[in-house]
């Protein structure tokens, strides 16, 4: 007697994600064998690095498997959730590795190289004078309301996203940027930059 599997390639997306959401991992196995090549081509052209688009791609699945429940088809089709889930796990990614990247250096040396240029002229002269005054006034902050500044004004990350990263309180984040950007303000006034 021969056994036919319950998940056929016949069944939908929505049948599938429904299967999930009962916790049957035959639902799984079919939505991830249809749909694990299309998500890991996506994450690779992300990510541009074949391991860390493995990574999200299992990130992606068990994030899929876990949320399977939570899944509302007048929403959108599996497909578009899939998708919507991978981008997300893949930007996740694609942050953790800049972090790391960026963690390996030097920050303040990495500051140094986004401000300076590499003409002469008396405007740019000036504008590389301030920028060493605002890079020497960096260096004067704690170090906890420096990472704060350089991740709001140099990373460009909100309020939320820099507590999220720093494991500090929301309110704690806010004051180290409020006291940092205060003492940045003295300390250029102090050296004639800002007025």
């Amino acid at each position: 007697m021969v056994m036919v599997a319950k998940w056929s390639t016949a069944m939908s997306d929505l049948e599938l994600v429904q299967g999930m959401a009962r916790r049957d991992t035959q639902a799984f196995t079919a939505f991830y064998d249809r749909h694990a090549s299309t998500v890991f081509s996506l994450l690779c052209r992300l990510l541009g690095d074949r391991s860390e688009a493995e990574d999200a791609l299992q990130d992606t699945f068990w994030q899929v498997w876990r949320q399977a429940g939570a899944h509302d088809p007048s929403r959108g089709s599996g497909i578009a959730w899939l998708i919507q889930i991978a981008r997300s796990r893949g930007l996740d990614r694609l942050r953790q590795v800049t972090l790391r990247t960026r963690r390996a250096g030097d920050p303040l040396d990495e500051l140094a190289d986004r401000l300076s240029t590499g003409t002469t002229t008396d405007q740019d002269a000036i504008r590389h004078e301030t920028q060493d005054s605002v890079h020497q006034a960096l260096v004067t902050l704690p170090s906890e309301q420096r990472e704060a500044v350089m991740l709001a004004f140099f990373e460009g990350l909100t309020h939320p996203e820099i507590a999220e990263r720093l494991g500090a309180p929301l309110g704690t984040v806010k004051t180290r940027i409020r006291l940092g950007m205060r003492k940045l303000q003295e300390s250029l006034r102090a050296t004639g930059v800002a007025e």
